[in-house]
């Protein structure tokens, strides 16, 4: 219950300071978020310590009397009003079973949380990360169209041949094709981040998970609970049942029970009115009597093949859940290995970026000293700064493949992104 409480009232208000914060209205967390407070809710309702219950009927009579006379003295109708009070005073039997099935709900929405928002999370980040590549691919393109331009312009200047006149004017129509095509790819991107990511707020720093129990896992977990308790509730089928009532009445008009039954434990404790009242038992000649109290057990065993069947029907299904939990295990480790592996990789990337990165830079730096002494052409500058944008490029593709690769441990997990304001 705390997990709960600290989901819901800590998390999302931290994420209002982030690019995340549009995830806070997201449909999917909101429904899951539903479906959390609904199992809390149907936690606490099994969790309540007494019910009332309260019963009321009415019948009319008819009789057929001898001598008819007899039945001008018979009461025409016939009413009852029962109050009872149900009490668990502790979980046992069917209402433990009750109880600890509202608990699994519990958990699975808590994990059904957590898998709905480590998913969105992924998507807010991931489409944060295009967004900002398609703004530099635009950018790129935009470089494109001027360095092929300016390739024009040299070629005519020096009067070159038609053939590469042809050639200069194509990669001009290329280079703005390719632009076009990147201000549709912006147009995309941002539509795609809606109601995902603010793409006007920083991206939160995203460090690699604390680690944990698998999330899938734990959901097979809960499916072993749910086995061990139907198979424990079809074990239970096969034992009697014993019940046991203590009735006082007071007069003929009112009824006190106290009842109990093995199969819950619950002490219930009623009062009934009736009207008309029971008659007084009459004995001829002697006189009358009515009871007072009485004292009910009743014991029963129900003994078929389908019991025996729902039994072994309930052990297989455990014994199912108990295999999906290991299958579950094996699968969650070596997607965790996969997912290690690829983000040393991402890394690895994003160093050798960083190096092309530095690497651009210090070209164009040279580019630049030579064009000062009259050594370089302005378009070979043009084409520097257009190879240190691709590089640029390709380092923010490497970070945005790290990042999302990380993601997707978060994911495996079911660990939310925790950001600090």
């Amino acid at each position: 219950m705390a997990r709960t409480l600290v989901l819901l009232f800590l998390l999302l208000p931290a994420l209002a300071q982030t690019a995340l914060a549009p995830l806070r209205e997201h449909p999917l967390a909101r429904q899951a978020q539903s479906y959390l407070e609904a199992a809390r809710k149907a936690l606490l309702a099994q969790e309540s310590p007494v019910a009332l219950n309260l019963q009321a009927g009415h019948a009319r009579l008819g009789y057929a009397c001898a001598p008819e006379a007899l039945c001008q003295n018979l009461p025409e109708s016939a009413s009852n009003l029962t109050l009872a009070l149900v009490l668990t005073p502790f979980p046992f039997g069917d209402v433990a079973d009750g109880l600890e099935r509202a608990r699994i709900a519990l958990r699975r929405a808590e994990l059904g949380y957590r898998r709905a928002l480590t998913a969105l999370q992924a998507q807010a980040v991931a489409a944060y990360g295009r967004y900002q590549e398609a703004l530099l691919g635009e950018k790129l393109a935009l470089k494109g169209v001027e360095l092929a331009q300016a390739a024009l312009e040299a070629a005519r200047k020096r009067q070159a041949n038609p053939r590469e006149l042809r050639e200069a004017e194509l990669a001009l129509k290329e280079a703005e094709a390719r632009l076009e095509e990147a201000r549709r790819g912006v147009a995309l991107a941002e539509r795609a981040a809606l109601g995902l990511v603010d793409l006007e707020a920083p991206l939160p720093g995203i460090p690699l998970p604390k680690g944990g129990a698998y999330l899938q896992v734990e959901e097979a977990r809960l499916g072993v609970l749910e086995a061990q308790i139907a198979y424990q509730s079809a074990l239970r089928n096969l034992l009697p049942r014993l019940d046991v009532s203590y009735l006082r009445y007071p007069s003929g008009n009112d009824t006190l029970a106290l009842s109990l039954s093995s199969r819950t434990l619950q002490p219930t404790l009623s009062y009934t009115r009736q009207d008309p009242a029971r008659p007084a038992t009459q004995v001829p000649g002697v006189g009358s009597y009515r009871s007072v109290e009485e004292l009910r057990l009743s014991l029963s065993l129900t003994l078929s093949p389908g019991l025996l069947q729902g039994l072994e029907a309930a052990e297989a299904q455990l014994k199912g859940a108990q295999e999906a939990l290991r299958a579950a295990e094996e699968q969650a480790r070596l997607q965790e290995e996969t997912l290690r592996n690829a983000v040393r990789s991402a890394e690895a990337a994003l160093a050798l970026a960083e190096l092309r990165l530095e690497g651009e830079k210090k070209a164009l730096e040279e580019v630049q000293k030579r064009l000062e002494l009259g050594l370089e052409s302005a378009l070979a500058l043009r084409r520097a700064e257009l190879s240190l944008m691709q590089a640029e490029l390709s380092l923010l593709q490497a970070q945005n493949g790290l990042r999302n690769r990380v993601m997707e441990l978060y994911q495996l997990y079911g660990e939310i992104l925790e950001v600090n304001p």
